[in-house]
């Protein structure tokens, strides 16, 4: 069958059939590769931008190890019973808060490592027990803060209420 024995209807129905054919063709042929290398570039182009950051980021990464060096540094290893007493009764008298109960340390034996555990119960106005719970953590040493437990609690003789934290300190030996 040749082209000009159609009609007119028949090849206006044929014209997008063929359309739809050439532009598969061509995005086959052209139009797919650039699109694939295109991608292609722009990842490369990405990995090029994470390189050239890296001399930052190793400078940063560099001084976040030697902050976390030199608090590790400033970990005692010897911590007492009464060493985190005195301090404790330190920050305490200084911020107006009492210490209610401080018990002797659990000792808990695993894979060869002695874990003490503290327990102090102090009594005060939130912002202080809450500021020497942000202390215990990030500036002294004492030992790994493992749990914090606020409580309102009454006094029985007094009738009265009053705040109290149960802090948890651990320390590894």
């Amino acid at each position: 069958m040749k082209l000009q024995e159609l009609t007119y209807q028949t090849r206006l129905r044929l014209l997008p059939i063929l359309f739809v054919v050439a532009g598969i063709v061509v995005y086959w042929l052209a139009i797919g590769n650039t699109v694939q290398l295109s991608k292609q570039v722009k990842q490369l182009e990405q990995q090029v931008d994470q390189i050239s950051d890296a001399p930052l980021r190793i400078q940063i990464l560099r001084k976040r190890l030697a902050q976390l060096e030199s608090e590790i540094g400033n970990y005692k290893t010897e911590i007492s019973h009464e060493h985190i007493f005195e301090d404790l009764s330190e920050y305490c008298r200084s911020h107006r808060l009492k210490i209610r109960e401080f018990p002797e340390s659990h000792l808990t034996e695993q894979n060869d490592h002695r874990v003490n555990t503290y327990q102090v119960e102090i009594e005060g106005n939130f912002h202080s027990l809450l500021s020497l719970i942000h202390r215990l953590e990030q500036r002294t040493f004492l030992g790994k803060l493992a749990g914090v437990k606020f409580q309102l609690k009454t006094d029985r003789r007094s009738r009265t209420e009053y705040l109290s934290v149960r802090i948890f300190l651990q320390t590894v030996n």
